[in-house]
């Protein structure tokens, strides 16, 4: 009986929170795939994505993989009301809905609209406004947003990434 109210509430409160996914904000078909640009980029260009890369794994990606990964990258294991009519397929869309606007599965340079240098001012600016994870998804992961000392290591990452793409145009 606990679960099916369970249920019912977090379907209550994750459905309307869902259909208003992210507001107004639209995003066109076209998808930037970055690895074969980096392919055909000059060796220089290939060197900086690298380097980047390799803080990213290092420093950044672990962060990510606790906190964004379940939409934005692979998920390694579902919540118990995923199980649950309804908010399975909600949850699907969501998580496939995410991967358009920033897909995190390849590290950096991520799949996205946009440019590696665009890509990280974004990350930047949602950190800076607290504007991810969304509501629907606090709800179930209350420890979901960034800690002090995560963002702070996510925003060297971004500042020195952004530093060395300007260098190098």
């Amino acid at each position: 009986m606990k679960i099916i109210v369970k249920s019912l509430i977090l379907t209550l409160l994750i459905v309307p929170i869902t259909l208003l996914g992210h507001g107004n904000e639209t995003h066109d078909e076209t998808r930037i795939t970055l690895t074969p640009v980096v392919m055909s980029m000059d060796e220089n260009k290939t060197e900086v994505f690298k380097e980047i890369n390799e803080a990213y794994i290092k420093e950044v990606k672990p962060i990510f993989k606790a906190k964004c990964f379940d939409c934005h990258g692979t998920i390694e294991s579902y919540p118990w009301y995923y199980k649950v009519p309804g908010i399975k397929q909600l949850m699907d869309w969501d998580m496939e809905e995410s991967k358009e606007h920033l897909d995190m599965r390849k590290d950096f340079p991520f799949v996205s609209h946009e440019s590696p240098l665009e890509d990280l001012k974004s990350l930047k600016e949602v950190i800076e406004e607290d504007d991810m994870p969304p509501i629907q998804y606090v709800l179930g992961h209350w420890d979901s947003y960034l800690t002090k000392l995560e963002k702070e290591t996510v925003y060297e990452w971004v500042d020195g990434s952004i530093k060395i793409l300007g260098d190098k145009k």
